[in-house]
């Protein structure tokens, strides 16, 4: 006898996640099938548009349907915080829970398929990526279809963005289910014919929209320095570490700066995000520390606390590894791109607890090094990574994040400050027998990700500012976990279509790599210096800059505003009407 069809949907609901988390999976790496990014939205637009269950009993199968997926994507959370995996899996899975009632009731007053589903589910992404939280914008569908051939299915982002893409797809992938589920033969004809017309279209108008070669190309040449230091040691950064890290950096420095193979000198060196090995080099901390002529222990902390490293006294001046970092770039004679830590009035005193860096903020930051010098301009992070470096909203309470933290987090601190303006960094080039200059924008870590934030610091009103972008990233969070940092690559390419821009990323642990302004990787191999340690190196390539403008460039994530506004009406139309709306009969035509 078979099951009544009210316990059997539940049982479809939870399928239908099980196979959008499938396709997930497959979409992005470790696996990277691209084409899968139109099958991720597929199984919830049937749960959507099936009148099996209420709405919310649809929307929370299929949403603990697509858990596994959401698990699989940040099994690398679990190394850094075993306590917030779970409440950033339940997060997306409730996003997901949102879609699919929303949707339902959108469609029950609404009707048409293809005018609402895309819609709603690019007002989700839009939700999730730029607003909650301060936005995560990762596992986007249409992040997958750079890895098209050409980046093709990806150009249409130089309009809209990436969100005008993810419309673009979940467009595409409603239309396919109609042609494929539609009871009549002439519907799916029709839809069949639609689908044909839009995948066409959006090819055509994706190869028009591949940007040419500039017509006088400007090139850089850059060298990526990638030590390859493990995360846990940068939690908890003993002297003797710093001490090793900056011999390390130093002697892969010189190397990239020397290269034999290389007949003309690099234009600049990057290191990644946060790895001066000294406790501050902003000028004006700087002076307050040398002032102090204060001296750290070089004793052990414990046995294993770098035990090879010999040679030293036993202490060091607090300065020391800045002071010896300024003299080589002064020997090296290029500039130097560097990451390390911005204080705003710091005062240096003596506790009961030893010595204390008092500060009114501390930033997370980008400085040029010229001339034996830190640059009196630098950039500090204008966005910080949720729960990485600040708990949005939480942080307002000092008691309640200490709290968090101690559950979920122990050993971390978010003691970073948000930067107050946009700051671009300058370094000059010399170009036969003159010296010109090149604007840099400089997002750190995740702001690669944040469409709206590179826009910011490589564009002004619609104006080019800066002619490259450059990534300083510290990768290590990801450990063992190499899915996520090819991850973090994907989605960072959107940026450089967006933007028509190159990026240049110094990654600690991986991957450092030269992206053209088309999104595609020119460049990911880097040389090592010990053949024991393949991923510690360098990456030297010739870049060319980025010239002209997009519309994206001029207009930003307007896109993205528009869906989520229209989902946001339909959503409190949904919350607040006084009686629910008659949804037609469960026919192809009216399922539209």
């Amino acid at each position: 006898m078979p099951e009544p069809k009210s316990r059997r949907a539940p049982i479809g609901a939870l399928i239908a996640g099980l196979f959008s988390a499938l396709f997930l999976i497959l979409a992005f790496p470790p696996f990277s099938f691209w084409g899968f990014a139109f099958l991720i939205p597929f199984p919830l637009f049937i749960v959507a548009r099936s009148q099996n269950l209420s709405p919310s009993r649809a929307a929370f199968w299929a949403a603990m349907g697509t858990t596994p997926g959401w698990i699989w994507t940040h099994l690398w959370v679990a190394d850094i915080s075993a306590g917030g995996l779970i409440p950033l899996v339940i997060q997306l899975v409730i996003y997901v829970f949102l879609f699919i009632w929303i949707a339902r009731h959108a469609l029950d007053r609404l009707g048409h398929a293809v005018f609402v589903l895309p819609i709603v589910w690019v007002g989700i992404e839009f939700f999730r990526g730029s607003i909650l939280w301060s936005g995560y914008p990762w596992y986007l569908i249409a992040h997958p279809l750079i890895d098209s051939p050409l980046g093709i299915l990806a150009m249409p982002a130089s309009l809209g963005g990436v969100y005008f893409v993810s419309y673009l797809c979940a467009t595409y992938s409603i239309v396919l289910l109609l042609a494929i589920s539609s009871k009549a033969s002439r519907d799916r004809l029709r839809f069949g014919i639609i689908a044909g017309v839009i995948f066409t279209s959006w090819i055509g108008t994706g190869y028009l929209l591949i940007p040419a070669e500039p017509d006088r190309p400007q090139t850089i040449r850059i060298a990526a320095i990638q030590p390859d230091v493990p995360q846990d040691n940068r939690l908890d950064w003993t002297v003797r570490q710093r001490v090793r890290d900056w011999l390390t950096l130093r002697d892969l420095t010189i190397a990239a700066a020397t290269d034999p193979k290389i007949p003309d000198p690099v234009d600049v060196i990057i290191w990644p995000e946060g790895f001066v090995s000294g406790w501050t080099l902003d000028p004006v901390s700087l002076a307050v520390e040398r002032a102090e002529r204060l001296a750290w222990s070089m004793v052990p902390r414990s046995p294993d606390d770098v035990p090879e490293l010999t040679g030293f006294p036993s202490k060091i001046s607090a300065t020391m590894v800045v002071d010896e970092l300024l003299i080589l770039q002064q020997a090296l004679g290029i500039p130097m791109v560097v990451g390390s830590v911005a204080f705003e009035n710091l005062r240096i005193v003596d506790t009961d607890d030893g010595i204390e860096y008092l500060r009114d903020a501390m930033y997370n930051s980008a400085f040029v090094i010229l001339d034996g010098e830190p640059q009196p301009v630098w950039y500090d992070k204008l966005h910080l990574t949720p729960f990485g470096e600040i708990m949005p909203y939480i942080s307002a309470w000092d008691w309640l994040e200490t709290k968090l933290l101690s559950i979920g987090a122990q050993g971390m601190q978010f003691a970073l400050s948000k930067g107050k303006k946009v700051k671009r960094l300058t370094i000059p080039i010399q170009r036969e027998n003159e010296t010109d200059s090149v604007s840099l924008a400089t997002p750190i870590c995740f702001e690669a990700t944040i469409s709206h934030v590179c826009r910011e610091l490589v564009f002004e009103g619609g104006q080019r500012k800066a002619q490259i972008m450059f990534n300083l990233t510290n990768d290590g969070w990801f450990g063992s976990w190499d899915a996520g940092r090819e991850t973090h690559l994907l989605i960072a390419r959107w940026r450089c279509i967006e933007l028509n821009t190159p990026m240049v990323r110094s990654a600690n642990t991986g991957i450092s790599s030269v992206i053209d302004h088309r999104g595609q990787v020119q460049s990911r191999t880097i040389t090592p210096i010990d053949a024991r340690n393949p991923r510690q190196g360098y990456l030297i390539a010739d870049v060319i800059l980025g010239q002209g403008s997009t519309i994206f460039a001029r207009l930003g994530d307007i896109f993205g505003w528009l869906c989520f506004g229209t989902m946001l009406v339909w959503s409190l139309s949904a919350i607040f009407r006084r009686s629910p709306a008659v949804r037609p009969a469960d026919t192809s035509d009216s399922r539209v």
